[in-house]
């Protein structure tokens, strides 16, 4: 049993229930299942007690202890909050790596697996489709000191990002390049807790960008990035010897050394921190330096900001299984977001974006959706 490994981390929960609420927000809910959902089980002092029980013997893992291990977005809202800061992230994992071992992985998760497998995206896109969006072959597959990897959800569903990254990278006067053989990170593999899966593909990333000689990878998904820093480095037993990067951070830093003239854009915006970019890597400023380098463009914050941010609900691939966990979250933070007043909502993740053109068309409206990257490719 993976779930073991953790067992004096297990015990160690006090159940307190800060894991639930966030004090300092009037104790307003911080955890997208447990919101839609009610009961404890879907929760983390719920899942502690699930994962207790399992360890005494007292329970047995099942489909129904699946479907709420699988029903969590991975915002990180509870381990941020957790009074004996425990690793909660890495005990959910260690469960779902249990939950693959005895053949309780949900059926839609599956397909997705297979689909990367097979595809090398969670989509069951075409490997010839990938590139679709290139304005140009002249930058595939070739060598240069920065790397733009661009992900699976903006190479297939999200073009305009992939689209404005590249945009504003030239604009930039950067000189990059794009694997002509990128596939999938492994990301949502280790999500599902298939770590055998997410090792290899970790490992045909690696050799793919050490092929291309690239020193910096600039990526426009958090979930890409955090693979890059955090998951790569421990699935593959070794140092990294290129550096990652978000692309709202190396535009923010390349903004303080180049002078780019934006056009000027009177607007207000306000921006949404994607929990794997904030929560998970503790990047917080950079998206708002390289926003409010444009002229005449004010941001102001919703109430919940940074480290307090909530979830759009689309981490972890729930909706897959899981659809209304995904809507509520989307529709309550994009309430938060309406009531800024602003007139864009901004997001640097490719599955916020969705999360808030979809909760944007279901409320019919009219305020603008953008990524970063979109934003600024705007006003290059």
């Amino acid at each position: 049993m993976t779930l073991g490994k953790r067992k004096d981390h297990v015990y160690s929960c006090l159940r307190c229930g800060f894991c639930f609420d966030l004090p300092a927000e009037g104790n307003r809910r911080i955890c997208p299942p447990y919101i839609t959902h009610g009961f404890e089980s879907y929760g983390a002092r719920g899942k502690l007690v699930m994962a207790r029980a399992l360890l005494d013997g007292a329970l047995e893992l099942d489909a129904s202890v699946a479907e709420r291990l699988y029903a969590c977005t991975e915002c990180g809202a509870c381990e941020a909050q957790c009074f004996k800061y425990l690793p909660l992230g890495a005990i959910y994992r260690a469960m779902k790596m249990d939950v693959v071992e005895q053949g309780f992985l949900p059926t839609p998760l599956g397909g997705v697996a297979e689909a990367i497998g097979t595809y090398g995206n969670p989509y069951g896109k075409s490997v010839e489709a990938r590139h679709a969006w290139l304005p140009g072959n002249h930058r595939l597959g070739g060598k240069a000191k920065v790397l733009l990897f661009v992900g699976c959800t903006p190479s297939y569903l999200r073009r305009g990002i992939a689209r404005s990254a590249y945009r504003v990278l030239e604009a930039l006067g950067t000189d990059f390049s794009i694997l002509d053989e990128e596939g999938c990170c492994g990301h949502p593999l280790l999500s599902m807790g298939l770590v055998s899966g997410a090792r290899a593909a970790a490992q045909s990333t690696f050799e793919a960008v050490e092929r291309a000689g690239a020193e910096v990878v600039v990526t426009p998904c958090p979930g890409c990035l955090r693979t890059f820093r955090e998951e790569m480095p421990q699935l593959l037993n070794r140092v990294l010897p290129f550096e990652t990067v978000h692309l709202a951070e190396y535009l923010a830093s390349e903004l303080e050394h180049h002078r780019v003239r934006f056009r000027r854009k009177s607007s207000v915006v306000t921006y949404h921190d994607p929990c794997n970019l904030g929560r998970g890597l503790g990047v917080y400023d950079a998206p708002r330096r390289a926003v409010t380098a444009v002229p005449s463009v004010r941001l102001i914050e919703m109430s919940r900001a940074g480290e307090a941010s909530f979830c759009c609900g689309h981490g972890g691939f729930v909706r897959a299984v899981h659809l209304d966990v995904a809507k509520e979250s989307a529709a309550d933070r994009w309430a938060e977001a309406i009531d800024t007043k602003a007139e864009c909502v901004l997001s640097a993740c490719p599955a916020c974006n969705t999360a808030f053109l979809e909760a944007r068309a279901a409320t019919g409206s009219q305020v603008e959706v953008l990524d970063i990257a979109e934003f600024l490719a705007g006003v290059v």
